[in-house]
């Protein structure tokens, strides 16, 4: 008779070694955490785990798991939104004529386009888990609000140069140009449209964004 195979144990995780918690690793292994895991599926106990921070401290620095959670994801999405506008005004603050614009907006589309998929949902599970955290979604709007300011101010530049339609509010426009990348995701979760068809939305982005030129 064949003898039984004993089952193979599992070694515990190893908890991190206590030491000075550093803010912006616990901000960051908060923000892995909760994309993996989701708004409610992350546990305090594996940060823990994975920095050797102590409960007290973490809740010393941000209140409670709610505050925790608010600071990651604000941070996130600054970062996120950041690096988007930075690009774009980098592209469009050198341009001076009506003909460099055109030859622009296929670049600004592909960059909204060509975004990440996990950089679009996390957009969006930010937005929505600071609905009902009040520090958190004012730390998001503080922050969509210096976005849209640098973006308006970039845009009434091109105003005063003829290069962009002036009957059309600044602030307004970069607004919408910045729907694509939730539009994106609205594509995504729509099961009659393929990758195949993103030239398809190219072409749309393509032609409203060439509809604010003078």
């Amino acid at each position: 008779m064949p003898k039984a195979v004993k089952a193979k144990k599992t070694a515990p995780r190893k908890r991190a070694s206590r030491k000075t918690p550093d803010l912006d690793e616990i901000i960051e292994i908060t923000i892995q955490l909760v994309l993996e895991h989701g708004d409610s599926g992350f546990r305090i106990e594996e940060l823990i785990e994975l920095t050797g921070i102590s409960k007290s401290s973490l809740y010393l620095h941000f209140g409670d798991r709610d505050g925790l959670v608010g600071a990651a994801m604000s941070t996130a999405y600054l970062r996120d939104v950041k690096i988007n506008v930075d690009d774009a005004i980098a592209l469009v603050s050198g341009i001076s004529t009506r003909k460099q614009m055109l030859d622009a907006i296929p670049i600004l589309v592909n960059a909204a386009l060509d975004t990440r998929e996990i950089a679009r949902w996390q957009r969006v599970m930010v937005l929505a888990s600071g609905r009902h955290r009040p520090e958190m979604l004012k730390r998001i709007s503080e922050a969509q609000t210096m976005v849209d300011t640098a973006l308006e101010e970039l845009l009434r530049e091109k105003q005063k140069q003829g290069i962009v339609r002036k009957d059309l509010d600044a602030r307004e426009i970069g607004v919408l140009m910045q729907t694509a990348f939730i539009g994106r995701i609205f594509r995504d979760i729509d099961s009659k449209i393929t990758a195949k068809d993103l030239d398809k939305w190219r072409a749309v982005l393509e032609s409203v964004y060439e509809g604010f030129m003078a």
